[in-house]
């Protein structure tokens, strides 16, 4: 058992080391032949903004928030990790859960109708124009004390 952990480290660290001295060819100086690398441009120069900022998201979710009740009654708090696109016209589409609280699925539930009631957010821009821009978020739920 103990020499077959000691192999699987050494895979784990020969893989490491490899990995390494190919993403040194990624930086490799002008006039050598690097490695071709996955430098993707950036999607927008600017990112979707909320309006009113942070602030003005965390009171709408305050207001909005339907706290479901089988969590509510059992304590169940915390952030519901969410993926969505904010599209030209600023509206939020396609949302996706990332991570839940756990033993509480009507929080994700929540989470993602909170996203779908938004106000519209400030689209990204490129160039100068909107552009659809995919967007990472936690949606905090925290039951208040009465």
């Amino acid at each position: 058992m103990c020499r077959f952990v000691r192999v699987e480290k050494m895979k784990s660290l020969g893989f490491l080391i490899a990995l390494l001295i190919l993403s040194s060819h990624c930086f490799a100086q002008e006039g050598e032949n690097p490695l071709p690398c996955n430098m993707r441009e950036p999607a927008y120069d600017t990112a979707p903004q909320y309006p009113g900022g942070p602030t003005a998201m965390l009171q709408f979710f305050a207001d909005s928030v339907r706290y479901p009740e089988p969590e509510k009654s059992k304590g169940l708090q915390g952030g519901v990790y969410l993926k969505f696109i904010v599209d030209t016209s600023g509206a939020v589409t396609n949302v996706q859960l990332l991570n839940g609280v756990p033993y509480a699925p009507n929080l994700a539930k929540e989470a993602v109708r909170l996203m779908y009631t938004m106000p519209h957010w400030i689209p990204a821009t490129k160039n100068g124009k909107p552009v659809e821009a995919e967007y990472f978020l936690g949606v905090p739920f925290k039951i208040k004390p009465q």
